[in-house]
């Protein structure tokens, strides 16, 4: 889904949030021109406005005026990205922004530069010398996919890929982006033993990405991935947010935007955000990385019975993400069923033979307190030290 298509409907289809909710959104992506108010929008829902807000709260994480704020910035960072606009003030007045240097001010926290500045590099761009080609733009796609699998098999498959969009088309990002987050994969998750080597080509690929697409939401999350698991939470951050400025409706900026927050410990914003999520996209390729997701928050959160369902139903939709056992190993063993703990360690064993305590300390970007529980859940289990 995009924030802002040419015929300006704005993110009409949100499957699996309340229908109430659902009508006010579509509602507001065909009237963001016009003055909102919360008692109007809560009559268009069918609900009283504290329920609506209570609604926007809890499955979109922020208010019905904030929600307007996010979509109209987006709508009008897509609209000054086109180049046909004159001014900043008609692009503004056309998403019913009226105080202008407040809409500059935001416009500039988000994005990283001012309005005029976006409006005035669309209008001097010259068109493209050539289209990107064909081939490139079809291995791209055919590696997203695989990914998001985040398995050794499918990773390796996503790199080909495209690392053979990248030689076809040197300009085009996407694929860098695609293959930076997966080299950052498989130093992270044991997948090669060449760690160091494979998370300094990551780095260098994301940042290509974004120099090459600062304004695509997808290439931007893919290089916020890879930022994420080289342990760059900061620059993970704020190319995550830039993403949602963007597209608010992504399912993949959405994703990054939850495991982010439960890196960071902040376990309950996680759950929310992949349930957005899990709304948005509730299938694969991302379904079973937001059970893993929030099977992590739970464990975070010391849910250990609850963090070994979810992480386990996440494994047995995307078996090759055996990384993700981990998990299930120390909640297991926390949750004081040590037998099974063990038979699953054994298991995991026979997948990642090389797998010790010491290396899933340094695979991700967790909080100490949440890796110091899982590598004592591990370790319990019979995963080695070291």
């Amino acid at each position: 889904m995009s924030a802002y298509r040419p015929d300006g409907d704005l993110a009409p289809s949100t499957p699996g949030l309340p229908a109430g909710l659902q009508q006010a959104v579509a509602w507001l992506g065909r009237h963001l021109d016009e003055p909102i108010r919360l008692d109007t929008l809560a009559a268009i829902a069918g609900l009283r406005p504290r329920t609506l807000e209570t609604q926007f709260r809890r499955h979109l994480g922020t208010t019905p005026l904030g929600w307007v704020r996010r979509l109209r910035l987006a709508r009008a960072r897509q609209q000054l990205l086109l180049g046909g606009a004159t001014t900043v003030t008609e692009v503004a007045e056309a998403n019913g922004i009226t105080e202008l240097g407040r809409f500059a001010a935001e416009y500039r926290r988000r994005f990283g530069e001012l309005p005029s500045a976006t409006l005035r590099a669309a209008q001097l761009r010259p068109p493209p010398s050539a289209a990107i080609d064909d081939e490139a733009v079809r291995l791209s796609w055919r590696a997203v996919a695989p990914a998001f699998v985040v398995g050794p098999g499918s990773c390796g498959a996503a790199i080909e890929d495209a690392e053979h969009a990248m030689e076809l088309a040197p300009g085009y990002a996407l694929p860098r982006a695609i293959a930076a987050w997966c080299w950052t994969q498989r130093a992270a998750h044991n997948f090669s033993s060449t760690p160091d080597l494979d998370r300094r080509r990551a780095l260098q690929l994301a940042r290509e990405a974004e120099h090459l697409a600062p304004h695509d939401a997808l290439a931007l999350t893919l290089a916020s991935g890879a930022m994420t698991l080289a342990h760059r939470l900061a620059d993970a951050e704020r190319l995550t947010e830039r993403s949602l400025a963007i597209d608010p409706w992504s399912p993949w900026a959405w994703v990054r935007r939850g495991w982010l927050s439960a890196y960071v410990g902040d376990y309950d914003a996680a759950q929310r955000e992949l349930g957005v999520t899990l709304r948005l996209m509730p299938f694969e390729p991302l379904r079973h990385l937001l059970f893993i997701g929030i099977g992590c928050a739970h464990f975070g959160a010391a849910r250990y019975e609850r963090a070994a369902r979810w992480v386990q139903d996440g494994v047995a939709g995307g078996p090759e993400s055996f990384w993700a056992e981990r998990v299930l190993v120390a909640a297991a063993a926390h949750a004081g069923t040590l037998a099974e703990a063990r038979r699953a360690a054994r298991r995991l064993l026979r997948k990642d033979p090389d797998l010790t305590v010491e290396r899933v300390r340094r695979a991700w970007p967790f909080t100490t307190s949440f890796l110091d529980r899982l590598g004592d859940g591990l370790q319990r289990a019979g995963v080695p030290a070291a």
